[in-house]
């Protein structure tokens, strides 16, 4: 496909053939991709890129999730179910949150992400609720008067990730605005940046960013844009005492 205007037919235009690292520390994880120094115009390309952009966009929710949950250890994945369906789900869940700060003397980081609707034929309605593991879970989960509760403990930084990239799978969405999740408010340190002209220097200063004593080291290879991603845990075991 090509336009009359010769920016957006020029190839250069799309990648710049020098790779970034992006490392950060505090959340354990860092990365490495193809760099984007110039973007054409993409008006005439709208409706071929949306589904890249709804796509983009759910990514960039689910990451924004992960670090707030690996960074703040919220480890406990506590699923509040209804026994009846109810006309204000978001109210409740915000109900519980505050109920359950009573229960941790520090301040309380949280996430929330609520799947299923109201229609009766969708999947029934239901929040996923991160807290930091507690030895007060089973109080905790008494103020839920709506139904059942179901508690998951995820001991490591790994688990913690899948975690949110499970209750995450339905961020991906073509329309409305409502809000992928609910948060604690909280500062994430930014990623460092390094760029490369080559893949092969990008990619030996993207191991070396992986800790000499770092545990659960992963690595993941998405398989678009030459991109690879390393995870390592960086809190201790969070179950210990619960």
């Amino acid at each position: 496909m090509s336009y009359d205007d010769p920016q957006l037919n020029n190839p250069r235009l799309e990648h710049s053939g020098k790779y970034a690292v992006y490392c950060n520390p505090c959340t354990g994880v860092a990365s490495l991709g193809r760099l984007n120094e110039r973007q054409p115009n993409r008006n005439p390309r709208r409706k071929i890129r949306l589904p890249q952009t709804i796509k983009a966009a759910a990514r960039a929710s689910r990451k924004r999730l992960r670090d707030h949950a690996v960074l703040h250890q919220l480890g406990a994945c506590v699923v509040l179910t209804y026994a009846q369906v109810s006309p204000h789900p978001r109210k409740d869940v915000k109900q519980f949150i505050r109920k359950a700060r009573a229960h941790y003397p520090d301040r309380l980081h949280y996430a929330a992400v609520t799947e299923g609707s109201l229609d009766s034929g969708g999947i029934r309605i239901h929040h996923n609720v991160l807290l930091p593991a507690s030895p007060d879970l089973i109080a905790i989960v008494e103020n839920w008067p709506h139904g059942d509760v179901f508690i998951g403990i995820n001991p490591s930084d790994a688990d913690i990730r899948r975690m949110v990239n499970y209750i995450s799978k339905a961020f991906e969405r073509h329309q409305g605005l409502r809000a992928r999740f609910i948060k604690s408010k909280s500062q994430i340190p930014k990623p460092t940046k390094q760029v490369f002209n080559n893949k092969n220097d990008a990619e030996a200063v993207l191991m070396g960013k992986i800790p000499f004593e770092a545990s659960g080291v992963s690595v993941y290879e998405p398989g678009c844009g030459n991109k690879k991603i390393v995870y390592w845990n960086v809190n201790p075991s969070q179950v210990e005492g619960v």
